[in-house]
C-alpha cells in the first residue's frame, strides 16, 4: 500500500510589534499622499470648470447683446408694428392671467 504524502504546515511568524508600528506608519503616509493628490485633482478640475463656465457666460452675454440690437433696430425700423405686437401679447398675457 501507497503511504499519502503528509503536508506539514509551520504557524506563520507572530508580527511583532515594531512591524505593525512600520505597517502603520507607512499606511498613514500612504494616505496622506492619496488625499494630497486627491485635492490637487480636485482643484485642477474645479479650476477648467471655473474657466468652461466663465466662457459660456461670455458667449451668453455677446448673444444677449446681438439680440437687444436686433430688436431695437427692429422697433425703429417698423415703430407701428412693434407697438401692435406689444398690444397682442398684452391682450393675450392679460386673458391668461384673469382666467379663474
Amino acid at each position: 500500500m501507497v503511504d499519502k504524502p503528509q503536508i506539514v504546515s509551520t504557524p506563520a511568524p507572530e508580527p511583532s510589534l515594531t512591524d505593525v508600528k512600520s505597517d502603520v506608519d507607512q499606511l498613514r503616509t500612504d494616505f496622506a499622499r492619496l488625499l494630497d493628490s486627491l485635492g490637487k485633482t480636485a482643484k485642477h478640475s474645479m479650476k477648467g470648470a471655473k474657466g468652461d463656465a466663465e466662457s459660456a457666460a461670455s458667449d451668453m452675454t455677446e448673444w444677449a447683446e446681438g439680440q437687444v440690437v436686433t430688436l431695437r433696430e427692429s422697433i425703429r425700423e417698423q415703430p407701428i408694428k412693434a407697438c401692435a405686437i406689444a398690444a397682442g401679447v398684452g391682450v393675450i398675457l392679460g386673458q391668461i392671467l384673469l382666467r379663474r
